[in-house]
């Protein structure tokens, strides 16, 4: 059963988009503010959410950038739905990050068509991941099931990305925290160069890379199904 977190201050949308979805067999949970939100998310961890632009603590942009920027929520689908008299537009709500927007008032069955199509969209993006299997007592790499030898170097970088799939670890974070060294230092050529090395061992096509991706000036991230064997187990969605 699909998850579905509601974030909205007004209770008469509220009680109607809850009830119309609960109909549909999906497990709601409600939110009337942005920090209320936020904790509902880390312990509910929702398969999409339908945002209020408007909101108590911040508002529904402030939400959404900040859902974005951590790993679990990078890529959870967030719906907006905008007041008449607001002053944000569509453009605001897909800069901040969002999927889609509806401006109210809207029709139920609208609102219904389109959480299905995100939804579906999100589970065939699953079912399409690579998957990586990591054995760390062997230094051993499983990319879809093919066997990747990797140095001590490239094995240590590859699991401390994969321990948080889709999130954003910078250069200079990567070189404190794999190769030890102080805040600060160390060449950020090292990274690239381990970084390429491990592409090429672990991409279909080292030239277009799938799993370890890069934003220019902002770091690197694993996008795959991630299994380490130690009994634990994280999945990116």
């Amino acid at each position: 059963m699909h998850k579905i977190l509601l974030v909205d201050n007004d209770a008469e949308t509220l009680e109607m988009i809850d009830q119309l979805l609960k109909r549909e067999g999906y497990s709601v949970y409600r939110a009337t503010s942005g920090p209320e939100a936020l904790r509902l998310v880390e312990s509910t961890a929702p398969d999409m959410l339908v945002v209020n632009m408007q909101l108590n603590g911040f508002d529904g942009l402030t939400l959404c950038r900040k859902l974005r920027s951590t790993s679990p929520t990078s890529r959870t689908p967030i719906l907006f739905l905008n007041n008449s008299e607001s002053p944000y537009g569509v453009a605001d709500a897909l800069d901040a990050g969002g999927d889609d927007y509806l401006r109210k008032p809207f029709a139920l069955r609208e609102l219904s068509a389109r959480i299905r199509a995100h939804l579906r969209r999100m589970s065939r993006q699953s079912d399409e991941l690579p998957r990586l299997r990591i054995v760390p007592d062997s230094l051993t790499v499983f990319v879809n099931d093919r066997e990747v030898m990797l140095t001590q170097v490239e094995f240590d970088l590859l699991l401390f990305l994969c321990s948080t799939p889709n999130q954003l670890h910078s250069t200079q974070a990567l070189l404190s925290d794999v190769w030890q060294y102080p805040r600060g230092t160390g060449d950020t050529a090292l990274v690239r160069n381990h970084v390429r090395n491990l592409r090429r061992k672990i991409e279909p096509d080292p030239n277009r890379p799938e799993i370890i991706q890069s934003r220019h000036g902002r770091g690197y991230s694993v996008r795959a199904q991630v299994e380490i064997e130690s009994g634990v187990m994280s999945h990116s969605h």
